[in-house]
């Protein structure tokens, strides 16, 4: 009988933990699934490890070659035979319940393609040192923190179904190290809904070695190119580099901005977008409100520069009060910063 959740998790020299990741997939209260390790040619006895389990429920497939974490994901959605994939990686832990609660709001509501979880981050001996708690309740929250890059999926958190993630594409491979928030910016774009599931359902293990870590540079300028394409499709009359770095580097912005003209440009960009985008009034207002702040942080980047061109970003923002208090104290906190400066050297 074909299982309703297909599990994949891929595995490179992953024999520290991987056996407490997959202990936690069949300790699940939700029994209907297939369990997929997919060994990258791992250098260790990772998949040793998974074979001692002799679960019926779980398979393991070896690459002949190593082809890296996206490429082995994509043979993985290949093989997959579940309605629903769940993932995990090879360092992480789920909650009992985790299967469970994600079936049951997939079901729930056809319309929703993913659904993550919250997150508690844990070090590389298990203590907690993080977590991740975002909602996700509706369209404007996920355009609003996609916009922002915030959007909280975590990759090994989330149940997503086959059918459109297949049609989608799967994977890209061009993207390597953000090619889960590829994927779902691309989701979203083909008008499916994402959701988080209000539970730590999901111990996330950081450590020196996360490709994340290894590869930060790349996995940057991807996601930047990654984050542009979603914006150019959502408005492709604007300029989506602007708008990119108007939404996720603030001080940066200040940079872009030469004059009042591109000022102006770049608000005219923005109310494009919320055109664009039939924005409601929550997402209305989550746009205006982080233009607002980008407005009032920018004297950190030069005094006369900010109050030439900020003026232009306040009116759009609509936080008229909150700036104009900053305008007026942004002088004396210019000469504070310079003299602290000044005493650290």
């Amino acid at each position: 009988m074909t299982p309703r959740v297909s599990v994949l998790l891929p595995v490179y020299g992953g024999a520290s933990h991987v056996g407490d990741a997959i202990a936690s997939v069949l300790g699940q209260t939700y029994g209907d699934f297939e369990l997929l390790v997919l060994d990258d040619c791992s250098p260790d006895e990772s998949a040793a490890i998974a074979e001692r389990f002799g679960d019926r429920r779980t398979r393991i497939i070896r690459n002949d070659r190593n082809l890296g974490q996206v490429a082995t994901l994509n043979r993985g959605l290949r093989e997959a035979t579940g309605e629903y994939i769940a993932r995990l990686d090879q360092d992480d832990i789920c909650s009992q319940r985790r299967f469970e609660r994600q079936v049951a709001l997939l079901d729930a509501d056809p319309s929703v393609a993913v659904v993550g979880t919250w997150v508690d981050v844990v070090d590389d001996h298990g203590a907690r040192v993080d977590d991740l708690r975002t909602q996700l309740e509706d369209r404007s929250d996920t355009l609003l923190l996609i916009l922002e890059n915030r959007l909280p999926l975590a990759h090994p958190s989330v149940m997503f179904r086959a059918g459109p993630v297949r049609d989608a594409g799967g994977y890209d491979e061009s993207v390597r190290y953000c090619e889960d928030m590829d994927l779902w910016r691309r989701l979203v774009l083909g008008g499916h809904a994402l959701r988080v599931v209000s539970e730590p359902l999901l111990r996330y293990r950081v450590h020196a070695g996360q490709q994340s870590n290894t590869h930060w540079a790349e996995q940057q300028a991807n996601n930047d190119a990654s984050l542009e394409r979603f914006i150019a499709a959502l408005a492709p009359s604007v300029d989506a580099r602007l708008v990119r770095i108007a939404f996720t580097r603030r001080l940066e912005l200040w940079d872009e901005l030469e004059d009042r003209s591109d000022a102006l440009r770049l608000v005219h960009d923005l109310e494009l977008l919320l055109t664009a985008t039939a924005a409601d009034a929550k997402l209305e207002r989550g746009v205006r409100a982080h233009v607002a702040r980008t407005a009032r942080v920018g004297w950190r980047t030069g005094l006369r520069r900010w109050l030439r061109l900020s003026p232009a970003l306040a009116r759009f923002g609509r936080r008229r009060a909150g700036y104009a208090a900053t305008v007026a104290i942004a002088p004396a906190l210019t000469l504070a910063r310079t003299a602290d400066r000044a005493l650290r050297r």
